[in-house]
């Protein structure tokens, strides 16, 4: 089997992530969602008053508004205000880190071309970094002993600190890699790059 050629600012590694959905995304708010929930609990009362037979169309309406409230808030689509991406709770998953972007598995399915925000904790250099990009792939993973997804992105412009902190993280994985290539004894259960 031929090996492909990588650029050298390339690897795959295991590393504590978290990702969400950018806070900049169109969400809703949960005072809009009370807002709007309370307007149509007014409309529904002026409408049972004036219309009795629509009683149970109005219930069953408030039902169905009341567990897509519940199923949007369990998504996370409904802002969480002040929660920065690195309060999440951060997972070890496989990474594939470069320059321009990165790829990690994650138990959840992303929407393509969605805005991600994400926290990644560099163990080389021992500093946390979060980054902004553009989903560009979310597919299965074909792994049937591990389910879940595939999720490519790309980063966003001016996040030059941040990318500097990764490529001083991956340049140190590679010196690794080098240094247990050169000396077999030293290599242990570090994960190939």
């Amino acid at each position: 089997m031929r090996k492909q050629s990588r650029d050298f600012y390339h690897i795959q590694d295991q590393l504590p992530l978290a990702w969400r959905y950018s806070s900049n995304r169109n969400q809703v708010s949960s005072p809009q969602l009370r807002a709007l929930s309370e307007q149509i609990q007014d409309l529904a009362s002026t409408l049972i008053i004036k219309y009795p037979e629509l009683s149970e169309f109005i219930d069953l309406s408030k039902r169905k508004i009341a567990l897509l409230e519940r199923s949007v808030e369990i998504t996370g689509v409904v802002e969480a205000p002040g929660k920065a991406v690195s309060d999440e709770v951060k997972q070890r998953v496989e990474v594939s880190l470069s320059s321009s972007g990165m790829g990690f598995f994650s138990g959840s399915a992303a929407e393509d071309d969605a805005k991600v925000d994400v926290s990644l904790m560099l163990e080389t250099i021992d500093s946390s970094v979060e980054f902004s990009g553009n989903v560009i792939e979310c597919r299965l993973s074909a792994d049937s002993e591990k389910p879940g997804y595939w999720i490519r992105l790309r980063f966003a412009r001016n996040q030059d600190q941040q990318i500097n902190k990764l490529l001083a993280h991956v340049s140190q994985r590679q010196i690794e890699r080098l240094e247990r290539s050169s000396d077999p004894a030293l290599d242990t259960d570090v994960i190939d790059t």
